[in-house]
């Protein structure tokens, strides 16, 4: 640009910065708001802009700033004289809603700021031809105060112009400035989840969706990126799923070489562990599946630390837990709280507040206490994520001038100079290595910003944020629906119970909770219809495990007498031992039963249990009998038999044996008393010298007699 054009901008630019001035003089402060996609920046416009960079990222006095564009051509006419001039707004913004509005202002409309220096391209541009310009503004042009309290934001504009002043496109963004670098703070730390993809149990015949593990770890892919990020973001808390490294470090190949990646990247670094495979806390809130939780978090704490092949272990925290998502409910936060969490991570904008400076850290009430809730910051997570959501012609320069612009409204707007936000990559992200890196460097560079451990960020103190509490509940239609959800949990605690009759029940319930847990894998949220038809799979092949245990037929009973036994076979197929024993309930009233003592019944084996019956009347009854664990819960399908009771049978034939005992006892005393009675009668005719003889006995007769 020409002097004399440039000393006329000047004067353009004075009177503008007064009219800015008078009406800038009050700058409302509004809430954050949440990430929305700006407008498409050509609105018609034939010349395409994108921002390739900003050089330096945070301007201080003195400095020039360079700023790099390319122009592309996306009309069917020839530009031909294509130009790009960079303007500067020179309010600063007082609120996150503000710099939304900046970005969201027409490509058309007026608000563009002040023109600060411009360049020409060499040639015409073609349809469908781009060409790269840079335009430098120097440091006498910036027009930006130099005191202690003007850092912050500026909007910044790179506008394609046809000549002098007919716009042909234009892209927004930000310059930072900074004044000095005793500034209030704002702290970021960074989540990066470390989960597979949606996983079927060995022997399951289900296709799972999405790409395959072995496709996943790839550099590029998702977990991939997640191990570049970790190579080279110390600050980033990796969130594992050791279910997830457990199978990657039992795989081969690439699969087995990340796996062993992962773990050496955790060295020295925040980890959290999840609950083994990731289960998706809503779908076991709203089943109120606590044990299910904590199964998986008893399976992950186990892992934690373990070594597979004599490799890095990993250490990581357990008592973090992180829900899904799209929004938080209470059902899901108490359900935290009852498996042991300290630390619930929530979704991006879960219980929202009107104040525009927060950070993420909020309090969570339960029934049991207070736990600790950290909301992710929605615009900053999105920006990290996926920043084409929000401009769809978004590069890395354009994404760290507008990460570096929100931390500063939020450094400016905390009233104790300090806010610790988070961000959260989601689950299904594939981040940009290279963006991360530039983005937290970015941050750690700037005077009001730095990138913070976890741990920095859980030893912070709770903010009086004015956060609404979170609903009752909130329905999710991609989580498992709850009868699915029982009928996982009923099939694994009646398999639970089936072992303990074995003296081996962790052979036999080796696998089930990993077969169990992984149709609640959060990942599985893409594809429902084949989730649940892996639901019915898990189940039956949970349910076969209670298989081995046989209660053989009995055949027709009759009984005859008041107490009995009847005799049964018992048959365990099962590789261990196990202790059993059979009940039997009679369909009358005529029967009673007793349960048997307890059998053991070797493995392989076959075994006879007595049970006790007892006949009270005549009758013919069915009776059903049932194999059962010493606490009673059935091991095998019941059998039915008939028995017959005649108990008055024996009864009859007492009484007739009993009478026929008392008829001759009483005849036997007759007889005896009769022939008694015959022997004093003859005794009157004895002999006086026989009168020294003995007396006849009762029933005999005298001594001597022949």
């Amino acid at each position: 640009m020409s002097a004399p054009d440039r000393r006329a901008s000047r004067l353009v630019l004075v009177a503008l910065l007064a009219l800015l001035g008078l009406a800038g003089l009050a700058v409302p402060v509004a809430a954050a708001p949440s990430p929305t996609p700006s407008p498409s920046p050509a609105d018609g416009l034939p010349v395409r802009v994108q921002i390739t960079d900003i050089t330096p990222a945070v301007l201080r006095p003195g400095e020039d700033l360079v700023v790099r564009a390319r122009l592309t051509n996306t009309s069917t006419e020839e530009i031909t004289q294509p130009r790009a001039a960079v303007r500067l707004e020179r309010i600063r913004p007082g609120s996150r809603a503000d710099l939304q509005t900046w970005l969201d202002s027409p490509a058309t409309g007026n608000r563009v700021g002040d023109r600060a220096a411009w360049v020409a391209a060499d040639a015409p541009l073609a349809p469908g031809a781009s060409v790269d310009l840079e335009v430098v503004v120097p440091a006498d042009d910036i027009g930006l105060l130099d005191r202690p309290d003007t850092w912050g934001a500026r909007g910044l504009v790179v506008e394609a112009t046809e000549g002098p002043r007919a716009r042909a496109g234009l892209q927004r963004s930000f310059v930072l400035w900074a004044t000095g670098d005793d500034v209030a703070q704002a702290r970021v730390s960074v989540l990066a989840p470390v989960v597979g993809p949606a996983a079927v149990p060995e022997g399951v015949d289900v296709t799972a969706p999405g790409a395959t593990l072995t496709e996943l770890v790839q550099p590029g892919n998702r977990l991939g990126a997640v191990l570049q990020i970790a190579r080279t973001s110390p600050d980033v808390a990796l969130v594992v799923d050791p279910a997830l490294v457990a199978t990657a470090r039992d795989g081969t190949g690439a699969v087995a070489a990340w796996g062993d990646a992962i773990a050496a990247a955790s060295v020295g670094r925040d980890v959290v562990s999840l609950p083994w495979s990731d289960p998706d806390l809503t779908a076991l809130a709203h089943a109120d599946a606590t044990d299910l939780l904590t199964a998986a978090v008893d399976a992950s704490a186990a892992a934690v630390g373990a070594t597979a092949g004599g490799g890095t272990p990993i250490a990581a925290r357990t008592d973090v837990l992180w829900a899904a998502g799209p929004t938080t409910d209470q059902a899901t936060v108490d359900l935290a709280a009852q498996a042991g969490a300290q630390v619930l991570v929530m979704a991006p904008g879960d219980v929202p507040t009107d104040v525009d400076a927060v950070g993420a850290r909020t309090p969570l009430t339960t029934a049991g206490g207070t736990i600790v809730g950290l909301v992710p910051d929605a615009t900053l997570t999105t920006l990290l994520a996926d920043p084409e959501q929000l401009d769809p012609e978004a590069s890395t320069a354009t994404v760290v001038q507008r990460v570096l612009a929100e931390l500063s409204v939020l450094a400016h707007g905390s009233d104790e100079g300090l806010q610790h936000v988070l961000v959260a990559l989601p689950r299904d992200a594939t981040p940009d290595p290279a963006l991360v890196e530039a983005v937290l460097d970015a941050v750690q560079g700037s005077p009001w910003s730095r990138t913070a451990p976890l741990t920095a960020l859980l030893g912070s103190a709770d903010t009086d944020d004015g956060r609404a509490a979170p609903p009752v509940f909130a329905a999710v239609p991609d989580a498992l629906a709850a009868d699915q959800v029982r009928r996982l949990a009923a099939s694994r605690s009646a398999t639970i119970d089936f072992a303990t009759v074995t003296d081996d029940p962790a052979s036999l319930l080796a696998g089930v909770d990993a077969a169990v847990l992984a149709p609640l894998a959060t990942a599985w949220r893409e594809d429902p219809v084949a989730r649940e038809e892996l639901v019915g799979a898990v189940v039956e092949t949970v349910d076969a495990r209670r298989v081995g245990l046989t209660l053989a037929p009995a055949s027709t009973q009759n009984l005859i007498s008041s107490d009995n036994e009847v005799r049964f076979s018992v048959r365990n197929d099962l590789p261990a031992a196990a202790s059993v024993r059979v009940q039997a309930t009679p369909r009358k009233a005529c029967l009673r039963t007793e349960p048997s003592a307890t059998v053991v019944v070797p493995a392989g084996d076959e075994e006879t249990v007595p049970l006790a019956v007892h006949a009270i009347a005549n009758c013919e009854v069915v009776v059903e009998a049932v194999l059962t664990s010493v606490d009673g819960t059935p091991l095998a399908e019941p059998v039915t038999f008939v028995v017959r009771a005649s108990p008055t049978i024996e009864s009859v034939g007492t009484a007739v044996v009993g009478a026929l005992l008392a008829l001759g006892l009483v005849l036997g005393v007759v007889r005896t008393v009769r022939r008694g009675q015959s022997a004093r009668r003859g005794a009157r005719r004895v002999a006086d010298d026989a009168g020294t003889r003995p007396l006849p006995v009762l029933g005999g007769t005298p001594e001597g007699d022949a």
